[in-house]
C-alpha cells in the first residue's frame, strides 16, 4: 500500500519549471530515499510532501488530497525534518525533544509524564541522553542535528519526511541514525546525498534529474554505476563486502 501519491505535480518560479510533471508513490513501511544532482528538485518535492507549498490536488497522504488535510491532523501522523530548522539557542535539550509531543499537548495544559517519557526514549535511540539538559548554544551543529532528529521522533508519526538530515553528522551517527530509522518499522522518506547510505539502508530509492522523477524501484536494483555515471557525472562502482553492498566513486 502507498501512503503517499504524487500525481503530475509541476511547480515554477518566474516561468523557470522546478518541478516538471513529477509522479512518484511511496510504499508505506518503507524507507524511500530521494537521490540526485543539486537542483534536480528534491527539496522542492519533500516541501510538497510537507504541505510546505500547496499541491493544487497533485499529492495524496492515504489516498487524501494533502491540501484538503488540516495542519493538525497531518502533525499527528506525519513530522517533519527540513533542511534548515531555527531553534531559540537557550532552549534545552530535553525541552526541544518534548516539542515534538506538540500535536498531541492539551490546549492550556503542559506536557504529560507520557510525553516526557516518549521524548527521553527518543533521546536515548539517538544517544544524547546524556546532553538533556544542556542549551543548544552550547552545542555543536551535529549535536543540534541529533536533537531535532530525537524531537522528529518523539512525536511518533506514522511518516517521517527528512531532508538531508545526514548533514553534519560524523560517520558513526550518520550509521545511528539509518539504524534507528530502520528499528522504528514506520515510513521514512529521506532525502540523501551519501548513496552508500542509500543503497545500505532504504528499501526504495527515487531517482530525480531536471526536476523529473527519472526512475524509482527497490535500491539495490536502481542504483547501477551506469545510471549513477549518468546523473552524477563521475564513475562509480558497485560492490559487495560481509554480504552489505556498497557504492563508491
Amino acid at each position: 500500500m502507498n501512503i503517499i501519491e504524487v500525481k503530475n505535480l509541476s511547480w515554477a518560479i518566474d516561468g523557470k519549471k522546478i518541478l516538471d510533471n513529477v509522479n512518484a508513490t511511496f510504499a508505506e513501511g518503507k524507507i524511500t530515499a530521494i537521490i540526485g544532482a543539486n537542483g534536480s528538485g528534491k527539496s522542492t518535492l519533500m516541501s510538497f510532501l510537507s504541505k510546505t507549498r500547496r499541491s493544487s490536488n497533485a499529492v495524496y497522504f492515504k489516498g487524501q488530497d494533502v491540501d484538503k488535510i488540516s495542519a493538525e491532523r497531518y502533525a499527528l501522523e506525519v513530522s517533519v525534518l527540513p533542511q534548515r530548522q531555527k531553534m531559540i539557542a537557550d532552549f534545552r535539550v530535553k525541552d526541544v525533544v518534548t516539542m515534538g509531543r506538540f500535536p498531541y499537548k492539551k490546549k492550556f495544559r503542559d506536557y504529560t509524564d507520557e510525553d516526557r517519557r516518549i521524548a527521553r526514549k527518543a533521546m536515548e535511540s539517538v544517544g544524547i541522553i546524556d546532553m538533556a539538559e544542556r542549551k543548544l548554544s552550547q552545542m555543536s551543529g551535529g549535536e543540534i542535528q541529533r536533537v531535532l532528529i530525537a524531537k522528529a521522533l518523539a512525536q511518533e508519526p506514522e511518516l517521517i519526511l527528512m531532508d538531508e538530515p545526514t548533514n553534519h553528522l560524523d560517520v558513526k551517527y550518520k550509521l545511528a541514525l539509518m539504524k534507528t530509522l530502520q528499528a522504528y518499522g514506520k515510513t521514512v522518506i529521506i532525502v540523501l546525498h551519501d548513496l552508500s547510505l542509500a543503497i545500505q539502508y532504504c528499501d526504495e530509492v527515487v531517482v530525480m534529474v531536471a526536476g523529473r522523477v527519472l526512475t524509482q524501484g527497490n535500491a539495490t536494483e536502481v542504483m547501477q554505476p551506469d545510471l549513477l555515471k549518468e546523473i552524477f557525472g563521475v564513475p562509480f562502482v558497485k560492490f559487495e563486502r560481509e554480504g552489505r553492498t556498497y557504492i563508491g566513486y
